[in-house]
């Protein structure tokens, strides 16, 4: 159970819907599919960290020097670790 309330898109307000929005943008730019966003509704009430974390995972998962096979298994790694179901 999250100890932070979580807030979908669809009861969101407007700056925050926004933020969803941008971030979504970043990810779908890359070949993520729709809706990758919903990994970030913990950070939903500071919208404008939202954002740059999602710039950040923009980076650290399809920019950089590492293949994307690498950085897949890293991520699956933590994960794992963390005992996360994504």
């Amino acid at each position: 159970m999250p100890r932070i309330e979580l807030i979908p898109s669809r009861a969101a307000e407007p700056e925050l819907r926004r933020s969803y929005r941008r971030v979504s943008a970043l990810w779908e730019f890359h070949g993520s599919r729709p809706g990758a966003a919903q990994i970030m509704q913990c950070f939903s009430h500071r919208p404008r960290l939202l954002e740059a974390t999602g710039e950040g995972y923009r980076y650290a998962g399809w920019l950089g020097n590492l293949p994307r096979t690498t950085r897949e298994l890293v991520a699956v790694l933590v994960s794992r670790e963390n005992e996360c179901f994504y």
